[in-house]
């Protein structure tokens, strides 16, 4: 297979984040799927979306994949801890406000505004929730 690149359009077709296309658009010529796959994950894990503590983490082998680790992560913890550090940066103000939104939210696609929080405070996520609705 010859070698092959991605362009943040290409990336963002199966992807919405902004941060990782232009990065992956970036780190681009791959000389296989395999070394594109690598490259995304250091990317989406040391760049945009770092993982957990290690203690909300554990990494095992794949049975079908040998080649292939899978991550298994306390995702209820891992979420509750996130909201947390997010709610810490809100107000009464942007409270009602982001509840206010994501009933407009709701009302128009059917379903709740879902959205990474690590790292964001709680008016950058009110934000978000504004443009996308």
């Amino acid at each position: 297979m010859a070698s092959f690149s991605w362009t943040e359009e290409d990336v963002l077709r199966c992807c919405g984040s902004k941060r990782f296309a232009k990065e992956l658009a970036f780190a681009s010529l791959f000389s296989d799927l395999h070394h594109a796959i690598q490259f995304a994950y250091r990317i989406w894990f040391n760049k945009v979306a770092p993982l957990p503590r290690p203690s909300l983490l554990s990494i095992t082998l794949a049975d079908s994949f040998p080649h292939l680790l899978i991550l298994q992560i306390d995702i209820i913890r891992w979420s509750k801890e996130e909201q947390f550090a997010a709610m810490a940066t809100a107000n009464d103000t942007t409270l009602q406000e982001l509840v206010d939104w994501n009933i407009r939210y709701q009302e128009k696609f059917g379903f709740v505004f879902l959205i990474c929080t690590s790292g964001r405070g709680m008016l950058e996520i009110l934000v978000e929730l504004k443009v996308n609705c």
